[in-house]
C-alpha cells in the first residue's frame, strides 16, 4: 500500500486514525493499557506493508525476528560472546541486503530502509546506548509504516521517545486541519507534479537518439523536478500522518536545491541517511582525525557506499563517485581557505546575492547532471544524453514529451479560451508547468513550514480541498515512490 491510494488516504487511514484515538483515551485513563497503542501502530503497519505481498511479509517478518533475538542476546550474554554476536548480526544484516540488491532474484520493498534501521540498533545496543530490549517497542519502531518505505531513518531513542507524547497527545482540530494541508500538498507534489515529470522523462530515456538539444536539456531537468517532487511529497504525507496522532518526525528534506554547494546539498537531501553515514561509517573509519588525506578518502568511501546502497549497477556508483569528488574537493577548498577578513562585506550587498544565485544554479546543474547517471540503465545511456545536449541540434520539443503535459484538468480549462486556437498551445502548458515548479523549489517555503505558520481558515481549507480532491481524481495513472526501490 502506498500513501498515493484510493485505499490508503479513503479507507486505512481514516480507520488508523480512528483505532489510534479510541485506544489514546482508553490509556490515558487506563494507564496499564499504554501497550496497547504500540500494538495498534505495529497491527496496521503489519497490514500497511502486507500489501506489498506475502514474499515481501515474509522477509521483513523473518529480518525483525532475527534481528530481535540477536537484539535481546546481545543484552543477555556475557561480552565475549557478545562481540562475535555483534559482528554476526551486523554481517547477516549486510549480506542479505546485499543479495537481495545484487542476486536478481527478489527486490524487497523498501528492505535497505529497515535494514538500515536494524544495522543501527544493533549497533546501539552493543554500544550499550539502548536500554534494556523491549519486544513491542522494537517491533513499532521498525515496522512503523510512516516512515518505512522510505525513511526517515531515526534513532531509537527518539522514536520511543516520540512514541510516549503521541500516547499522552490529544485530538487538535487546528493541528488536524494542518496535517491535511500537508497531506494535500504532498500529495499534489507526487501525483500531479512527480508523475507528470515522470511520463515525460520515461519517453526521453527510452527515445535518447531522438532527442534534440533542448529536449535532453528538458528530460535532464524534468528528472531532477521528478525525484524531487516525489521524495519531498512522500516527506510531506509522512510528516502530515504523524502530525495527526502527535508524532514528531525527523526533518529529512530541507529545500535541497537551495544548497550553494554539494556540501550544503547533503544537509538538505536525505537529512537522516548522510547522519546514518556520518555516524555509522565515516566516524568507526576514522572520520578526521586521521589527517586530511584519510578523511577526504572516508568521504570518497562514504559517497561510494551511498551509491551502492541506491542500485547496483555502475551508474548509481559513477553518481556517487560524482557527488564524492566534488564533495571531497569542496571540503578541501573550503579547509584551505586563508582565514580573514570576510571579503563579501566589501562587495556589497547586490554581488553576495549574486553570487548566492550563481552558486545556487550551478550546484543544481552539476547535482542534475549527477541525476542523469542515477535515472539511466547504462553509463552509455548516461553519456548518450548529455552528448545529445550539444549535439542533438535545435527544433521544436517533440508532440510525445508535450502530451505528458496534456492533464484532463487543464485540457478542460485551455478548450474554452482562445488558447486554444493556438498550434503551440500544449508547449505553454509544458512552460507553464515548469515555470510553476521552479517557483515551488527555489522560491517558496517548505510545506512543513506553510503547514506549520499558514492562518488556517476559508483560504487554507478550500486550498487543501483543492488539491486533494485534484489529487485523488489522478489516483488511477500514479506510479509508486521512487526511493521505494532502493
Amino acid at each position: 500500500m502506498v500513501f498515493n491510494s484510493f485505499g490508503f488516504v479513503l479507507l486505512f487511514l481514516p480507520a488508523f486514525l480512528l483505532a489510534m484515538e479510541l485506544t489514546k483515551r482508553i490509556a490515558q485513563r487506563k494507564p496499564e493499557y499504554r501497550e496497547a497503542c504500540k500494538v495498534v501502530i505495529i497491527a496496521f503497519s503489519l497490514v500497511f506493508y502486507g500489501f506489498f505481498g506475502i514474499r515481501n511479509l515474509a522477509v521483513i517478518t523473518a529480518s525483525v525476528l532475527v534481528n530481535a533475538l540477536g537484539a535481546w542476546l546481545l543484552q543477555k550474554k556475557p561480552k565475549s560472546f557478545c562481540k562475535l554476536l555483534f559482528v554476526i548480526l551486523v554481517l547477516v544484516n549486510v549480506v542479505s541486503l546485499l543479495f537481495f540488491k545484487f542476486s536478481g532474484v527478489f527486490f524487497p520493498i523498501a528492505v535497505s530502509f529497515y535494514t538500515f534501521n536494524q544495522i543501527s540498533y544493533i549497533v546501539d545496543t552493543y554500544r550499550g546506548d539502548v536500554g534494556e530490549f523491549e519486544l513491542v517497542n522494537y517491533l513499532a519502531y521498525i515496522l512503523f509504516f510512516p516512515k518505512l518505505l522510505q525513511g526517515p531513518l531515526m534513532g531509537y531513542g527518539d522514536f520511543v521517545g516520540g512514541l510516549d507524547k503521541v500516547i499522552s497527545f490529544k485530538f487538535d482540530h487546528e493541528k488536524m486541519l494542518r496535517a491535511m494541508l500537508l497531506l494535500s500538498m504532498g500529495l499534489f507534489k507526487k501525483v500531479i507534479l512527480a508523475d507528470t515529470f515522470g511520463r515525460a522523462v520515461d519517453y526521453g530515456y527510452d527515445n535518447l537518439l531522438t532527442l534534440g538539444s533542448l529536449e535532453a536539456v528538458l528530460v535532464a531537468v524534468f528528472y531532477s523536478f521528478q525525484l524531487y517532487f516525489d521524495f519531498s511529497g512522500y516527506c510531506d504525507m509522512a510528516s502530515a500522518v504523524c502530525m495527526m496522532i502527535g508524532f514528531d518526525l525527523p526533518v529529512n528534506f530541507d529545500s535541497p536545491y537551495k544548497a550553494v554547494s554539494i556540501v550544503d546539498f547533503w544537509k538538505r537531501w536525505h537529512i537522516t541517511l548522510t547522519k546514518f553515514f556520518t555516524k555509522y561509517v565515516y566516524i568507526p573509519l576514522g572520520g578526521n582525525r586521521k589527517g586530511a588525506a584519510r578523511m577526504y578518502l572516508n568521504f570518497m568511501i562514504v559517497f561510494l557506499l551511498s551509491g551502492l546502497w541506491h542500485g547496483s549497477g555502475w551508474t548509481f556508483i559513477v553518481w556517487g563517485a560524482m557527488h564524492g569528488v566534488l564533495y571531497v574537493i569542496t571540503r578541501a577548498v573550503t579547509l584551505g581557505r586563508i582565514t580573514g577578513k570576510n571579503i563579501s562585506n566589501a562587495a556589497g550587498h547586490g554581488s553576495v546575492m549574486i553570487r548566492h544565485c550563481i552558486s545556487i544554479m550551478l550546484t543544481f546543474i552539476y547535482v542534475t547532471v549527477a541525476w542523469v547517471f542515477f535515472r539511466a540503465n547504462t553509463i552509455s545511456d548516461a553519456i548518450t544524453l548529455l552528448t545529445r545536449v550539444f549535439t542533438g541540434g535545435s527544433r521544436r520539443v517533440a508532440t510525445s514529451i508535450l502530451a505528458c503535459f496534456q492533464l484532463d484538468e487543464l485540457w478542460y480549462v485551455i478548450k474554452v479560451t482562445p488558447l486554444m486556437k493556438l498550434d503551440f498551445v500544449w508547449e505553454i502548458c509544458m512552460w507553464l508547468f515548469l515555470a510553476g515548479s521552479v517557483v515551488i523549489i527555489f522560491f517558496s517555503r517548505n510545506a512543513i513550514e506553510i503547514s506549520q505558520k499558514c492562518r488556517i481558515g476559508i483560504k487554507t481549507t478550500l486550498l487543501t480541498a483543492l488539491l486533494l480532491v485534484w489529487s485523488i481524481v489522478s489516483f488511477s495513472g500514479v506510479s509508486t515512490f521512487l526511493y521505494m526501490n532502493f
